[in-house]
This record gives structure tokens, C-alpha cells and sequence, in this order.
């Protein structure tokens, strides 16, 4: 296993290292050979039908399933992100819920050495929640664009959330008051009081990224610019009700349009459609209630193929398995024959562990969440 300041994700600058002990870094990642297969079976209804909620996950290394929930530490992160969030939000009856499951989501994607250190390390506890709240922020965010799906203002409003987002965590404002006269920022605050509030909080959260952790303009610039594509890309020349996502190949380049290497892509890809799958039932009820077609691989594949919902969910659920498979082979493969990466060097070692480390437990994170509430029960099986 990595040590502590090799599995910081915080810390990608490295130079000068010789080829062996990049192959050394890379040799000493854990790659366990048994592959699981954790099998869901459910009924439930769907509208008027009665659909069979059943797959199987591939589930090999990098994933992995932590023998137990830290509840105590999700807590108090609950309520340090929560305390934060109403410096802008009045305080209601569902934000704390809505805190937890953003708290969960993103305390399963992070290096599993945060989640054993956080507790006793205030350090690591402050790395810890500023991530979370930058999670909760895209997540509220995100929930807010996804409400003017249909409308004829969703693409100026995705573009230019995307646009503010950019500006504000490349420290292009210097104070609050220069933030809130912005011409950008009366668009969102036009559409959504609540993502204005939102845009206040990242102006805060910047501060923070700067202030106590050293990132400068030029060190947060590629983050900026892609936490700012999240939103933009989600219009496509100006469509409003993600019918241009029935491309499945749209659909896949879009959602992880921040990918570069293939490890990347791969690891942007693999939680995206654990959150296809075991947030299927909710988005239903709410593409039922709204009327709205929602940004879900099977019911894409429903309707682009005229497939059943059943073929759906297993081209869905294959897709995962063969790219976890691929991530797998990749990281097996480079501990041997590291010339096939002929740009490999120290930053794509390192890189690639965290990448591993975060994607790690994305099926139990999601399971977890209150938000899906999917009562997905696992039972896993071995080849």
C-alpha cells in the first residue's frame, strides 16, 4: 500500500524520479486476482408495470467493500457541511438529509487513507470536508440545472452557471460584493435564488482552496475549467430536453467530458453508471412526475433502441463490468510491461493509485445514500 503523502491527491507534482522506482510505485499497488460478482434481485414497479430489477456487478480491484460504516465521523462531517451551507441557506427540514447523502457520496470517493485518518487528524479532517462541501455544491447545483431541463432558458442557464463557476474558482473575484454585481451571477440568481445562494458558498469555498491549502490561479486553473464544464456540457448546441443524449455515444463522452488518459475516462465513466444503476428508481418516479426525460443510460437505451427495460438495465450494467475490466487489466498489465505507457511517468503512477482509490467504493457509497434509497440487497458471489 501507498504511504500517506504518495495517496494525497493533493500532491500530483513530481519530477525527476528515476524508471525504477515509478515501477517500484507502481508494483506496489495491491491488485487482488479474485473477482466477485455482487448480484441485486428486486421487484418493483415502475409506473402501472411490474419490472425485474436484476443484475450482477463485476466487483475486482480497484473496487472494494469496507467492512464498516464510520456513522460518528459522517456525523460530525454531516454537520460541519451542513453548519457551512447555512451561512447561505436557511436552515429547513430536508438540508440535512440532503447534506448526509452528499456527505456519503463523497466520502466514498475519496482515498480510503482520508476516511481511516480523518477522525484524529484535524488536517485531514479539513481535506476531508472541503471536498464534501465542494461535492454538496455540485450535487445541489446539478439539481437546480436539471429543473430547467425542457425549458427554453436551460441552455443559456447551464452555460452560464458553467461560465460563473469557472470564474469564481479561479479567484476572478475579489470579494463578495464584486461577485454579486456580476452580470452572470443576476442570471443565476434570476432562474434560481437557491443556486445563487450556491454561487456565495463557492466564493467561500475558493477562499478556503486558497487561504489554507496554496492553490493559486495557475495551480486551479484545469479544475476550474472542468468543474465548469460539468454544467456547460450539459447543454448540447442549444438542446433543452436531452434528446441528444438518446447517442449513446454522446451520452458516454459528455458525462465524463473531463476525462483525458483512458484511466481517467475509465474512472470518470465507472461511478457515473453505478448511478445509473442504483439511482434508476428515483429518477423514474421523478421522469413520471415531471414529465421530463432524465440523464439515465437505460431509459436512453429505451428509447434510442426500443429495447425493454430489462435488456436496458443489462447493457447498463455490462458496460460497467467491461470498463472496471479494463481498469483492472491496465493497472495488472503496467506492473510488468511498463513501455506499452510510453508517456509513463511518476504523475500517472500516483495519479492512477488515487484514481483507484476513489472509485474504490462507489457501489457502496451510492448504496448507502438516502437520496436513491434504492434497498439494493448484495449478495456476492465469486467466479
Amino acid at each position: 500500500m501507498l504511504s500517506d503523502s504518495e495517496s494525497d491527491w493533493l500532491r500530483f507534482i513530481w519530477t525527476g524520479l528515476p524508471t525504477l522506482q515509478i515501477r517500484n510505485l507502481i508494483c506496489r499497488m495491491e491488485l487482488k486476482e479474485e473477482q466477485l460478482h455482487p448480484k441485486f434481485d428486486k421487484r418493483m414497479n415502475l409506473g402501472t408495470n411490474s419490472i425485474h430489477f436484476k443484475g450482477s456487478f463485476l466487483f475486482c480491484h480497484p473496487y472494494s467493500w469496507e467492512e464498516s460504516v464510520n456513522w460518528e465521523i459522517i456525523k460530525k462531517l454531516t454537520k460541519t457541511v451542513t453548519d457551512w451551507t447555512q451561512m447561505q441557506i436557511p436552515a429547513d427540514e430536508g438540508l440535512s438529509e440532503a447534506v448526509q447523502c452528499s456527505v456519503i457520496l463523497g466520502f466514498y470517493n475519496c482515498p480510503s487513507s482520508w476516511r481511516q485518518k480523518s477522525p484524529t487528524d484535524p488536517r485531514t479532517y479539513a481535506k476531508v470536508a472541503l471536498l464534501l462541501k465542494m461535492v454538496h455544491f455540485v450535487v445541489m447545483m446539478d439539481d437546480t440545472t436539471e429543473g430547467e431541463v425542457g425549458k427554453s432558458t436551460h441552455s443559456i442557464y447551464v452555460l452560464t452557471v458553467g461560465n460563473l463557476v469557472t470564474q469564481i474558482l479561479q479567484q476572478d473575484f475579489e470579494s463578495m460584493e464584486v461577485l454579486t454585481s456580476n452580470e452572470l451571477y443576476h442570471i443565476v440568481t434570476q432562474t434560481s435564488l437557491q443556486a445563487a445562494a450556491y454561487m456565495r458558498l463557492l466564493k467561500d469555498l475558493a477562499k478556503d482552496l486558497k487561504t489554507n491549502f496554496g492553490v493559486t490561479k495557475e495551480l486551479g486553473k484545469y479544475f476550474s475549467r472542468l468543474t465548469g464544464y460539468m454544467f456547460a456540457m450539459q447543454s448540447w448546441c442549444g438542446c433543452e430536453d436531452h434528446s441528444h443524449l438518446l447517442n449513446p455515444y454522446t451520452q458516454h463522452h459528455q458525462r465524463i467530458f473531463t476525462g483525458g488518459a483512458r484511466c481517467v475516462e475509465l474512472a470518470g465513466f465507472l461511478p457515473l453508471r453505478v448511478n445509473d444503476i442504483i439511482g434508476l428508481e428515483r429518477e423514474w418516479v421523478e421522469m413520471r412526475q415531471f414529465g421530463k426525460r432524465v440523464d439515465n443510460v437505460v431509459f436512453h437505451y429505451m428509447d434510442a433502441s426500443n429495447c425493454s427495460f430489462e435488456q436496458a438495465l443489462t447493457g447498463g450494467v455490462n458496460e460497467h463490468n467491461l470498463a472496471l475490466k479494463e481498469f483492472h487489466d491496465i493497472l495488472e498489465f503496467s506492473k510488468s510491461n511498463l513501455e506499452f505507457l510510453y508517456d509513463l511517468d511518476a504523475v500517472f503512477a500516483t495519479s492512477t493509485f488515487i484514481l483507484g482509490e476513489c472509485v474504490a467504493c462507489s457501489i457502496q457509497g451510492q448504496a448507502l445514500m438516502r437520496r436513491y434509497s434504492a434497498g439494493l440487497e448484495f449478495t456476492f458471489e465469486k467466479d
